[in-house]
């Protein structure tokens, strides 16, 4: 049941436009007489078109104590969040009452509308601490358990109140269709576990140590290179793929557009840093760098603000070293 769009795009009217059909004889005069701007007037409002929202489509659902309305698809088995668990979910997150999507995990709910797609973004779960975004969604999250799915729906008081944010307006009911993936407790210890299980499938695998954040790294040469060993000050150009764990490409290029950048400059992440000095030219092999040689607990984010890079995440380069101290010049970061 969870995220039909279809089926979601035919309980709702035309995007953009406020869903007259809800709004019978009596309902008019809130659109008669002089407008009151006033912080009260607004909040009274977006109350009014809540409580007919819900009333229209939801008549017998009860909302908990705090005001969320809260619907449970299906049940999950796992764990349930506490207010400041590490979740992974995916969401559909939508404003109420037009039901007008403006964020979305899930790459073919955002590429039906052009607005919303970000080629650069990556799609599919998504990592965040609970209780680091509005207070309706922490409440929801810690109403479900792992593998369930649910949908919640409150007013601006449990979101972005008065001011809003981002495509959300001042005084504007939130709606969010959520599948909880996954509660992590210590995310440090997770990713962790996550890059050594990892490794343990990976034959060759050298460490490289960095004393500064007691972070391990490993690279692994799959093809030697023939060519200049890579030192400090030396201009490389690399073919590059980088993943995650799951799989999920996150960034790459291709020999047509090589990455170029040079060693000890600072240009790119740690990981990078260390790592490339164990190749020659020529050489093809992988990098494992954990996040704090990585994106670290922040993570990156597209010239939009999507997700480029989750936070702790560890990151899989595959490369291929194709020249060392060529006289071309250009420079930016992987994932950037």
């Amino acid at each position: 049941m969870f995220i039909k769009v279809d089926q979601m795009r035919d309980l709702k009217l035309p995007r953009n436009r406020i869903f007259m059909l809800l709004l019978a004889v009596p309902a008019l005069i809130l659109f008669t007489g002089c407008p009151d701007n006033s912080d009260e007037e607004q909040r009274s409002q977006e109350h009014r078109f809540f409580d007919l929202y819900m009333a229209s489509r939801y008549p017998d659902l009860e909302p908990q104590p705090s005001g969320i309305y809260y619907i449970e698809h299906r049940e999950g088995a796992g764990l349930t969040p506490d207010g400041d668990d590490w979740v992974k979910f995916n969401y559909v997150f939508s404003v109420i009452p037009e039901e007008e999507i403006i964020e979305t995990s899930l790459e073919h709910v955002a590429m039906q509308y052009a607005e919303l797609y970000d080629a650069d973004a990556l799609y599919g779960p998504f990592k965040i601490q609970n209780g680091t975004m509005v207070e309706g969604f922490t409440e929801g999250l810690m109403l479900m358990r792992e593998g369930g799915q649910a949908t919640m729906f409150f007013t601006s008081d449990l979101g972005y109140g008065a001011k809003g944010k981002g495509q959300v307006g001042p005084y504007q009911s939130l709606k969010f269709e959520v599948e909880l993936l996954e509660v992590i407790g210590d995310i440090e210890a997770y990713e962790l576990n996550r890059l050594r299980s990892y490794v343990d499938t990976i034959v060759g695998a050298d460490t490289i140590h960095d004393p500064a954040t007691d972070a391990v790294m490993y690279y692994v040469i799959d093809e030697p290179g023939e060519g200049n060993a890579i030192a400090e000050d030396t201009l490389v150009e690399i073919v590059y793929r980088g993943s995650l764990i799951d799989g999920r490409v996150f960034d790459e290029n291709d020999a047509d557009d090589p990455f170029r950048f040079t060693v000890g400059e600072k240009e790119v992440i740690m990981g990078w840093e260390f790592g490339i000095r164990r190749f020659t030219e020529g050489a093809k092999g992988r990098m494992i760098i954990p996040y704090q040689l990585g994106y670290s607990d922040i993570g990156s984010k597209t010239s939009s603000g999507h997700v480029a890079v989750p936070p702790y995440e560890t990151l899989i380069f595959h490369i291929e070293v194709v020249a060392t101290n060529s006289t071309t010049t250009g420079k930016e970061e992987p994932g950037d």
